[in-house]
């Protein structure tokens, strides 16, 4: 499950990134296309950037188990995110993984 870490994270940048020891919000579930995002077998590490090239950061999120990477682009604004459905992550032609173990 995902947290609200990763809204934090869909704002920020240097000038306001917080101060370590800054208190979190309670977590909360991340949607896309009206669904939660949720992983199929072990733990979530997302990672925020603008993939498309369209000024706004998009999520990418790896799965332990398996490796897989999911990229879900944020039809919003980094203020607002609204995430589409999920798609495999693609790399030169073939679905990109991460280090499982």
């Amino acid at each position: 499950m995902l947290s609200a870490l990763v809204i934090a994270l869909m704002s920020l940048n240097a000038s306001n990134a917080p101060a370590l020891g800054d208190n979190l919000a309670p977590p909360v579930r991340i949607e896309a296309a009206g669904k939660p995002i949720d992983t199929e077998v072990g733990h979530a590490a997302p990672f925020v950037y603008d993939w498309d090239g369209d000024g706004v950061k998009d999520l990418l999120v790896g799965q332990f188990g398996g490796g897989i990477l999911t990229i879900y682009r944020n039809e919003g604004t980094d203020t607002q995110p609204k995430l589409a459905a999920g798609v495999r992550f693609q790399a030169g032609g073939k679905d990109g993984t991460v280090p499982s173990g």
